[in-house]
C-alpha cells in the first residue's frame, strides 16, 4: 500500500522556527520531522517536544538530521579538524565534501572525522529521545547523499549497532514536473541542477545501502522525496496541483512518497555566530518558509490517501 509522509526539516534550528514546526505538529499536520542536535536551542525544544508529545493528535516519527553545515560540532574539535574552525563551528560546504569524496588523500581522513561527528550527534539524540524505536537518519542540505558521508554513516550504524529503520535517499520524480506545462517557468534553474545531481547519486546510494545491510538491520523502504525542485517554494497552489501526479508516480513505481517542507522560519535576530553558513541564512529567514508553513497547514487528511 502506498504511504505518503508529510515531513518537516530543521526542528531545533532556532526558537522561532521550532515553534512553527511545533504548531504544525499540534495541528496534526506532520507525519515526521528531522531534528538538529547541534544548535543551541536543541535541548530546550527536545524537552518541549517530550513534554507535549502526549497531547499531539498523533506523534510524528523523529529523524536525526545530521548537520555538518552550521552550528558547533558535538565531537571533540580536535577529532574533526578538517570540518571546523578554531572555535569548533563548521566551516565547510556541500561542495567541499563532494570534492573530498573524490580525493584519494582525503577520503579516509574525512570519513573518520565524519564518523566521530555522526556518532556524537546520534548519541545526543538518543540521550533525549531514547532508542526504543528504530533510528532514522537524513542530512542537513542532503549531505547524506555524498558517498563519503553515507559510507561514514553506514559504518557508524554497524559499529554502534544502531537499529535503523530509514536513511533518506533523495530521489525526486521528474515526470510530474514535466507533465504540468503551466508550471515550467515557476521552478528555479538551480533546483533542477540539484535534482539531477541528487537523482544521479541516489542510484548508487540505494544499491550500497542494500548490499551492505547486516542481517539484523531493517530494509530501507524504497521511496521518492518530493521537495527539491520546489525547495523553499512549496506553495499551496502548486502543491495541490502536483500532488495527484506525484502520488500516481510513486504508486506506479511501488515507492513511498515523502513530501519535504521547511515550515520553520528563522528570525533575523536569531542569526548568531552558530549560523556560520552564510549562504544558507538567506533561505533560513526567507518568506518561502512561512509560505511552506501555510501549505502544511492547508493539507487535508484525505489528500494523503
Amino acid at each position: 500500500m502506498q504511504v505518503i509522509e508529510i515531513h518537516a526539516d530543521d526542528y531545533c534550528l532556532s526558537h522561532h522556527g521550532s515553534e512553527d514546526i511545533l504548531n504544525c505538529i499540534r495541528a496534526g499536520k506532520l507525519d515526521s520531522i528531522s531534528v538538529l542536535t547541534n544548535m543551541t536551542c536543541y535541548e530546550e525544544f527536545a524537552e518541549k517536544y517530550i513534554k507535549e508529545k502526549n497531547t499531539f493528535p498523533h506523534k510524528p516519527l523523529l529523524t536525526v538530521h545530521l548537520n555538518f553545515m552550521e552550528g558547533h560540532c558535538l565531537a571533540e574539535p580536535a577529532l574533526v579538524p578538517h570540518l571546523v574552525d578554531e572555535n569548533g563551528y563548521f566551516n565547510i560546504s556541500w561542495a567541499t565534501l563532494f570534492i573530498w569524496n573524490y580525493s584519494p588523500k582525503k577520503f579516509m581522513i574525512i570519513k573518520k572525522e565524519l564518523k566521530e561527528e555522526i556518532k556524537a550527534q546520534t548519541e545526543k539524540f538518543i540521550r533525549f529521545f531514547g532508542n526504543t524505536a528504530p533510528l532514522r537518519f537524513d542530512g542537513h542540505q542532503h549531505t547524506q547523499m555524498i558517498p563519503l558521508v553515507y559510507w561514514a554513516l553506514l559504518e557508524v550504524i554497524v559499529e554502534q549497532r544502531y537499529y535503523t529503520q530509514y536513511i533518506r535517499i533523495t530521489r525526486e520524480p521528474v515526470i510530474p514536473y514535466l507533465s504540468e506545462f503551466s508550471l515550467w517557468k515557476t521552478y528555479k534553474p538551480v533546483n533542477w541542477i540539484k535534482n539531477i545531481l541528487l537523482n544521479f547519486l541516489a542510484t548508487n546510494m540505494e544499491k550500497t545501502i542494500e548490499e551492505n545491510r547486516p542481517d539484523w538491520q531493517c530494509k530501507n523502504t524504497p521511496m521518492f522525496l518530493w521537495g527539491v525542485v520546489m525547495s523553499g517554494h512549496m506553495d499551496s497552489t502548486r502543491f495541490h496541483k502536483l500532488l495527484p501526479k506525484m502520488k500516481k508516480q510513486a504508486e506506479k513505481k511501488g515507492r513511498h512518497l515523502e513530501i519535504l517542507f521547511h515550515p520553520g522560519t528563522v528570525l533575523i535576530e536569531e542569526l548568531t555566530e552558530e549560523f556560520c553558513n552564510k549562504d544558507a541564512n538567506e533561505f533560513h529567514i526567507s518568506s518561502g518558509r512561512h509560505l511552506e508553513y501555510e501549505t502544511v497547514m492547508s493539507i487535508r487528511a484525505e489528500e494523503k490517501e
